[in-house]
């Protein structure tokens, strides 16, 4: 798949507001391409030609962060908390030696971390990408949260599960 480079990033800009479509960060890490002033019969023509900016850039994801950035310089954003504020994630898991409704949230996450680990990614790739830290500006926040949902993911694969199929079958 092709992936869009960090010098493509003001050329990408452009041609999705020249589409007709506004673009702008919603804080350091995000950005938003919003359709909402856009008359609804000409939404599918928009999305046409965003569906074409898109194969022509390639998968951007990588670059949020540089996207965000760059559409901060030139004007086009929305503040909003900085990431260490957002608690989607809890720093550690719950240390409880029955399955919890915090588990239950996040076996995704587990799933993706022993995936991870079993690969050798490094685990501050894993941390930013899959528990939304930045260990650049977290350091010991990304490390102690990574390992702490880690140690869970491991406990649910060895022993946690089995309880969690026996709290199902009663």
């Amino acid at each position: 798949m092709k992936r869009m480079q960090e010098k493509d990033i003001p050329a990408f800009v452009q041609e999705v507001v020249a589409a007709g479509c506004d673009i702008c960060a919603v804080g350091p890490s995000c950005y938003s391409l919003g359709d909402t002033d856009v008359p609804r019969d000409k939404r599918r023509g928009l999305y046409k030609k965003l569906g074409e900016i898109e194969a022509r850039y390639g998968s951007r994801d990588h670059l949020r962060y540089q996207i965000a950035a760059h559409l901060a310089s030139i004007g086009r954003y929305i503040d909003a908390p900085p990431m260490e504020e957002e608690a989607w994630i809890d720093n550690e898991t719950p240390e409880l030696p029955e399955v919890t409704p915090y588990d239950v949230a996040h076996f995704p996450t587990y799933a993706v971390l022993l995936m991870a680990e079993a690969k050798g990614l490094d685990w501050r790739k894993v941390a930013r990408a899959t528990l939304n830290i930045d260990p650049e500006r977290q350091p010991e926040r990304a490390r102690r949260a990574w390992t702490s949902h880690l140690a869970r993911a491991r406990w649910l694969a060895t022993s946690g599960c089995g309880r969690l199929r026996s709290d199902l079958l009663q």
